[in-house]
């Protein structure tokens, strides 16, 4: 009978995967993933605790009920170098918690990106002694929705715990993380001020960040409402976008959140790039990458600001009234309503200055949860594009 599937963090299939079945009496079945990452064995009714290796990939354990009301998703992630902080935004003087995901030891620093990347401090190598124990995994199923749990299991003790506390002043920090075999990943940190300091607020823009982040499988760009029932195999060959000619991104009443709590590869910074390189890449060139250019311009111009976040902007923590300015940058998309509200208050009734250097901006309203996840409420293009065809 069909058990479920694997995939990796793109939701692509997985062949070949061993998997062990064991119930609690002790009995085991094995099985190993097809091509098309499915897998079938059968199985008694019960509970069971399933083992899955293969190489290239952190191996794990996860428990399942059979029979199953849909076939399992089970999810494994590529060996490699990744991470985040937690949470991604904070004033000066709070606590991050720092989430990477290395198979051997790396060492991690902290550096301010303005005009110059500046190195703020070391925070020291990280090897937790056993095998690949800095090692995460992902939850199974669709966890674009509920954000990746790293540091959740393994990390009780008060010795295992990584955290940082944000720098005093204000502005894009970024982690540099990078192992003796040569790998590097960057990830971002915004540091608002603990209070206002400048006459002039930027925003960054992590609300597109989060809506363009594919890890997991997911964006607001690949499948935006929500998983096919089967991992990806051929991405040409079966993705709608791709074989179905009428096909647009957004063709639902509804979508599935997406979790902030996710590594964001797009945002990565090679750690020998300078502000004056050109950007590579296509989302490099709008999201935080881009955005350090401009903050490393206001700051050879001489021009002092506050960095928040667009989610500090909607919780209140970036109060407008303290500010003349208010700068959006390369590309502020996605904005939630309490937002456009608080920004059209300021500039109408209060004389507050708005500077728009975005490209397609506030044009997609989104809900932020408490959860950490968002709602975007893109609605559907299909009705516009077929009358547009029919002419």
């Amino acid at each position: 009978m069909l058990i479920g599937y694997v995939s990796d963090e793109r939701y692509v299939a997985l062949a070949d995967v061993a998997l062990e079945f064991v119930d609690f009496r002790g009995q085991s079945w094995e099985a190993r993933s097809r091509a098309s990452g499915s897998v079938w064995c059968d199985l008694p009714p019960g509970d069971y605790t399933v083992t899955l290796q293969k190489s290239g990939f952190g191996s794990k354990r996860t428990r399942i009920r059979v029979p199953l009301e849909a076939p399992y998703q089970f999810r494994l992630l590529a060996d490699g170098l990744l991470g985040y902080i937690w949470p991604k935004c904070v004033r000066s003087g709070e606590l991050g918690e720092f989430r990477v995901h290395s198979i051997e030891q790396y060492k991690l620093e902290l550096w301010r990106y303005g005009w110059d990347k500046e190195f703020i401090r070391g925070l020291g190598w990280h090897d937790e002694h056993g095998p690949r124990a800095t090692m995460q995994i992902t939850p199974d199923g669709d966890y674009t929705q509920t954000g990746v749990a790293w540091n959740r299991v393994g990390y009780t003790s008060p010795a295992h715990k990584q955290t940082v506390t944000a720098p005093e002043r204000s502005g894009l920090y970024y982690f540099h993380a990078s192992t003796k075999s040569g790998s590097e990943f960057s990830f971002p940190w915004v540091v608002a001020p603990a209070k206002p300091y400048a006459a002039v607020a930027v925003l960054a823009s992590n609300i597109t960040w989060n809506a363009y982040n594919s890890f997991g499988g997911r964006s607001n760009y690949i499948h935006a409402d929500n998983f096919p029932p089967t991992p990806t195999v051929n991405s040409r060959h079966e993705l709608k976008r791709y074989i179905d000619p009428d096909h647009m991104t957004w063709g639902g009443a509804s979508y599935s959140p997406l979790a902030f709590e996710r590594p964001e590869p797009i945002n990565h910074i090679d750690l020998q790039e300078k502000i004056t390189d050109p950007i590579e890449g296509r989302a490099a060139c709008h999201i935080a990458p881009a955005e350090w250019r401009l903050l490393g311009w206001l700051e050879r111009e001489g021009i002092a600001y506050d960095l928040y976040a667009e989610t500090q902007l909607d919780t209140g923590l970036c109060d407008l009234s303290k500010y003349r300015v208010l700068i959006l940058s390369t590309h502020p998309e996605y904005w939630t309503r309490k937002m456009y509200e608080r920004v059209k208050q300021w500039v109408f009734h209060e004389r507050g200055k708005l500077m728009y250097l975005g490209g397609n901006g506030l044009n997609c309203e989104v809900e932020l949860r408490p959860d950490d996840t968002m709602i975007v409420y893109n609605g559907t293009l299909k009705k516009p594009l077929a009358r547009r065809h029919r002419r």
